[in-house]
């Protein structure tokens, strides 16, 4: 029988034993989706003890462990907390039942989000690496890099992963993506593309990717790096002879600002030179006469554009 909401807890109660603290690190969840949690779900509902302090009981911690495993499996918050650990049991088969086509001998994206909750490096630096060599570059980054990213942002927001599982991911796939960037070697006569964000986006993961990318595109990347004047992009468009800009925006991006430094980029490019946005903000490219590339079919369409361009201008 579960105890009444807000009771406190009794001297000698079995369950009254965590609080939220040693809670958050047994369940891997953050004290304030705890909180969040119990606002607006009302769960867990945890006792008090005499000073007002949150006490909770084993059933509490079971039941958001199997909470964290139900996020795992690709559930969201409204649709498993607050259910009977019966129902997260059955959920969370239903899920292995059907669960994701294996990347690569046996790996999914799952269990490398298992291998970085665990903290187990050297096992995720081994599974991205042989991912890369069995999938190619193209493959690793659409297939494994950019929905790995997706999942570990989704689940960090939910509070079921830490933001150093977040940036223990970053340092392991940017090792990665370096790998294979130095893998090509410029192709003469190529079509470069100048890659960079503008100030106060310090996100290079998705820079990383679209280099990858690009080159595995036989075409040649310049990056630029984050955090990006505007003036310094197109300062090296020119420098470069670019075919293209490519500015990565997050959705996290000040909306005024970035239109501001996309419509003066448009306006200071050399002619000729194409304005690409991508990422989660890329819709913001319709105010600032740039070209929208959301997806990588669109990055596709983009760079056989250039290709075909630098072509008929070398016959």
């Amino acid at each position: 029988m579960a105890r009444p909401r807000g009771t406190l807890a009794q001297p000698g109660d079995r369950d009254a034993g965590y609080s939220i603290r040693v809670t958050s690190r047994l369940t891997s969840i953050a004290l304030e989706t705890l909180r969040i949690w119990e606002r607006r779900y009302g769960f867990p509902t945890p006792a008090r003890s005499a000073s007002g302090n949150r006490i909770y009981s084993d059933g509490d911690v079971r039941s958001l462990r199997l909470i964290t495993r139900a996020l795992e499996n690709g559930y969201r918050p409204g649709e498993v907390v607050g259910r009977s650990p019966d129902d997260l049991e059955a959920l969370i088969a239903r899920s292995v039942e059907r669960a994701e086509p294996a990347l690569y001998d046996g790996v999914t994206p799952a269990s490398l989000v298992a291998l970085l909750r665990s903290e187990d490096l050297a096992g995720l630096r081994s599974s991205l690496r042989r991912a890369a060599v069995e999938l190619g570059p193209k493959r690793f980054v659409v297939e494994v890099a950019q929905p790995l990213c997706a999942q570990v942002g989704e689940l960090w927001s939910q509070g079921a992963l830490e933001i150093r599982h977040e940036h223990l991911l970053s340092t392991c796939l940017s090792a990665q993506l370096a790998v294979l960037s130095a893998a090509f070697e410029e192709r003469p006569g190529s079509p470069r593309v100048v890659l960079a964000t503008l100030p106060d986006e310090r996100h290079s993961l998705g820079l990383e990717m679209v280099s990858v990318y690009l080159a595995a595109s036989q075409v040649t990347s310049v990056l630029i790096g984050v955090d990006t004047p505007a003036e310094q992009i197109v300062a090296a468009a020119r420098h470069h002879g670019a075919s293209a800009v490519a500015v990565f925006v997050t959705a996290a991006a000040d909306p005024r600002k970035t239109a501001a430094g996309l419509r003066w980029m448009s306006t200071r490019l050399p002619r000729g030179v194409r304005l690409w946005v991508g990422g989660a903000g890329a819709a913001r490219a319709r105010a600032a006469k740039a070209d929208e590339v959301g997806s990588w079919a669109e990055l596709d369409a983009a760079t056989a554009t250039l290709t075909h361009r630098r072509g008929r201008r070398m016959r």
